[in-house]
C-alpha cells in the first residue's frame, strides 16, 4: 500500500496469516482515526468505533470474513444543525477471492432489480485485504443519511411553499406520459 492509498483505518491483514481453522481479529479505533474518519465521512465526529471480525479461509486463496461493527457517531440534523448522537451496530460479510473481477466490469442492470443475488466476491489484490476499510466502508453505509434531532420542524413558512408547489403540480392537466398508456394527452 504507497502512502497515497493510506486509509484512516489501516488493519491490513496477509491471506497466509490466516490458518486452517480462521481466526478472530478485534479492531478498535484509536480517537485520532476516529477524527480522520469523521473528516472522510464529513460528520461532527466518530466517539468509537470496534469491530470483531471472524476471518476463515474461502476456497483456494481466498478469504471469508463475517463481523460485527459497534460505533458511537454524531451528525448534524439535517433541519436544525443541532448535534445528533446515533448508536450503529451492525453484522455484516464479505468474501475476497484473487482473480475476482472488478464489480464496475461485469455490472448488469439485472443485478439492481434482485435483492436476494448474492454480492459477488471482492478481488482479493496483493494477497492482502485492509480490514479497517472494510470497517469502515460498512460504517459509513451504516450512517442516517438523514439525522433529525427530536423535536426538528421545517419551519412553517417552507412547508406552506412545499404544499404550494405539490398543489399545483396536482392540478397540471397536461399529462405528457398518458400516451403510453394507450390514452391521449390532454
Amino acid at each position: 500500500m504507497t502512502a497515497a492509498e493510506q486509509t484512516e483505518f489501516p488493519r491490513p491483514l496477509r491471506v497466509e496469516s490466516v490458518g486452517a481453522r480462521g481466526r478472530v481479529e478485534k479492531l478498535a479505533a484509536t480517537p485520532a482515526e476516529c477524527a480522520l474518519l469523521a473528516a472522510r465521512f464529513d460528520i461532527l465526529s466518530v466517539e468509537s468505533l470496534a469491530a470483531e471480525i471472524e476471518v476463515r479461509p474461502h476456497r483456494r486463496d481466498g478469504l471469508a470474513l463475517s463481523g460485527r461493527l459497534v460505533a458511537d457517531v454524531t451528525q448534524a440534523c439535517i433541519i436544525s444543525l443541532e448535534p445528533v448522537p446515533e448508536h450503529i451496530e451492525v453484522a455484516f460479510e464479505r468474501v475476497f477471492e484473487p482473480g475476482a473481477a472488478d464489480p464496475d466490469e461485469n455490472f448488469s442492470v439485472d443485478d439492481l432489480f434482485d435483492p436476494e443475488a448474492q454480492d459477488p466476491p471482492e478481488p482479493l489484490i496483493g494477497g492482502m485485504v485492509d480490514l479497517g476499510e472494510l470497517v469502515a466502508e460498512e460504517l459509513a453505509l451504516s450512517l442516517d443519511p438523514y439525522p433529525r434531532a427530536p423535536g426538528a420542524e421545517i419551519p412553517a413558512a417552507y412547508r406552506a411553499e412545499d404544499e404550494a408547489i405539490a398543489s399545483d403540480e396536482a392540478q397540471t392537466t397536461h399529462r405528457p406520459f398518458s400516451v403510453l398508456k394507450g390514452g391521449r394527452e390532454t
